[in-house]
């Protein structure tokens, strides 16, 4: 089996997961918020939503059309300094993170608007830790780097490194439905997908992911309390912590940069190289994209 994958399967494959999720959570929460009541329930709710609705979708779609599912998720093998390289480029990114976080703060006060997080359970016993670890911590990002690094990145692939990652990237933050994240979400989804891309393989973009999760649940446990919540202030940050940041953020990203012509090298890197002169004849592709575009609005503003 080869990869046919094209851009077209990609953006359908993302509209069907990105609209069933939709439909699922409104299903969910139409008694209520049964998210935070029942655990189990909550984690029933991630492994449809990640598993069935987000992973099962592309292993259908490339079953059918013979296509390689290894390919299609870059199931590769990496070396150990790859994975290593990866993991301090990322602890390294989460400083310009904050800064993209910070300054969201700013302008949504700016605008009349008060920054807000997405909502997910905060463990207070030992036994609901477990359970969000699993439920937050492992399934998502598996299931969400098989669909963003590994579908998406491989279907937008023949128009270059920067296209895949950016448009993969875009999708993966309107993913998560809210429009106070979309900057530092999409932030955290170049970060991985230059790594991913770089590394030609996405078992550093599951790595990281699990990291940064992980380190959520425990965060919000021990502080008992969502760990984003606790890092945003009512009136935005002040001019001098911002410029701290900012400054912070220029070394983060030269180090980070330098770091990246560390990676040893692979062969999917070259073959990308190749195909960046092809150009974008049709735009069929982007019907799921916009399509996608228009459900957010709606959510955000509507629903």
């Amino acid at each position: 089996m080869i990869n046919k994958l094209t851009m077209k399967n990609a953006g359908w494959i993302f509209f069907v997961s990105y609209v069933t999720g939709i439909m699922l959570s409104g299903w969910m929460s139409s008694n209520g918020n049964p998210h935070h009541d029942n655990l189990f329930l909550f984690l029933g709710y991630v492994a449809i939503g990640q598993i069935i609705l987000n992973v099962l979708p592309a292993v259908i779609w490339c079953r059918y059309r013979h296509i390689s599912l290894r390919t299609v998720f870059r199931l590769h093998k990496v070396s150990l300094k790859n994975i290593l390289l990866s993991i301090v480029i990322f602890a390294l990114s989460q400083i310009i993170l904050l800064f993209f976080h910070q300054i969201t703060e700013v302008v949504s006060v700016l605008l009349g608007a008060s920054y807000k997080t997405s909502q997910y359970p905060v463990a207070d016993s030992l036994f609901s830790f477990c359970i969000l670890l699993l439920s937050i911590g492992i399934i998502p990002p598996i299931c969400e780097e098989l669909l963003f690094r590994g579908v998406l990145i491989t279907g937008y692939a023949k128009h270059g490194v920067w296209f895949s990652a950016v448009m993969s990237s875009f999708l993966f933050a309107l993913f998560h439905d809210n429009p106070y994240r979309l900057i530092e979400l999409f932030g955290a989804a170049l970060v991985s997908s230059l790594l991913v891309i770089k590394s030609g393989s996405i078992i550093p973009g599951i790595i990281v992911h699990l990291i940064t999760n992980s380190t959520y649940v425990v965060s919000s446990y021990l502080q008992r309390g969502d760990m984003l919540e606790n890092i945003s202030t009512p009136g935005g940050p002040g001019a001098k912590i911002i410029l701290i940041t900012g400054f912070a953020s220029i070394v983060a990203f030269m180090i980070c940069r330098r770091l990246f012509t560390r990676f040893d090298p692979c062969e999917e890197v070259i073959e990308q190289k190749k195909d960046v002169s092809s150009t974008l004849r049709y735009f069929g592709w982007s019907l799921p994209i916009m399509l996608s575009i228009a459900v957010f609005i709606i959510k955000v503003n509507y629903l």
